[in-house]
């Protein structure tokens, strides 16, 4: 659940900010006989960071589940390596792929927008061209996207420079429960089988 993870992290930050503006806020303000008023924004402020604070905290676990070193690794012509750190089932029946990309060529690589596939209209920074295949059911599995036909994956990836690495995720429709194993490919990597973690 990377994704969700990550936007609520970011709306978790903003909306901290902003509590943290209204408390400042109502501290400037509150003398006399606004005290009650002010209670109301403080408790108020206070219920945003403690809702804010836990979701931080989701985050923080769910970011320390996630393997510090991969589990596999394949490299492209170019020089870049794709290092996958777990590919976990989550609740609601999706997968999510945990990995890195680094760009151990001595120049910038630029054709990052293969990795997003051919398909017309994607958006050609993103690892949109990935999939996942169950051997067993016989079954190829797509990049999940949302309701704007955006991938639930991580864009952004216009070039990769030298030395570089970016953590990149994505997230999948999940094979029968009873499937441990897939294969994983991302176009320009050869493709790799990786076991399923609960």
């Amino acid at each position: 659940m990377s994704m969700w993870r990550t936007s609520r992290a970011a709306q978790g930050i903003a909306a901290a900010a902003l509590a943290a503006g209204l408390a400042l806020s109502a501290a400037g303000c509150g003398s006399g006989d606004g005290d009650g008023g002010d209670d109301g924004k403080s408790s108020e402020s206070s219920q945003t960071q403690d809702k804010n604070g836990q979701a931080g905290g989701s985050q923080d676990q769910g970011e320390e589940e996630v393997p510090e070193e991969p589990i596999v690794e394949v490299k492209n012509q170019a020089g870049v390596v794709l290092g996958v750190m777990e590919i976990r089932r989550d609740s609601g029946g999706f997968v999510t792929l945990n990995g890195e990309l680094e760009n151990t060529g001595e120049e910038s690589y630029l054709d990052t927008h293969l990795w997003a596939g051919s398909e017309q209209g994607v958006d050609k920074t993103s690892l949109m061209g990935a999939t996942l295949v169950d051997g067993d059911g016989k079954k190829r599995y797509y990049a999940l996207r949302d309701t704007d036909k955006r991938c639930l994956c991580t864009s952004g990836l216009s070039i990769l420079e030298a030395g570089k690495t970016v953590p990149v995720f994505i997230q999948f429709p999940a094979p029968p429960d009873d499937t441990t194993e897939v294969e994983f490919q991302l176009p320009t990597f050869p493709p790799v089988t990786v076991e399923i973690t609960d």
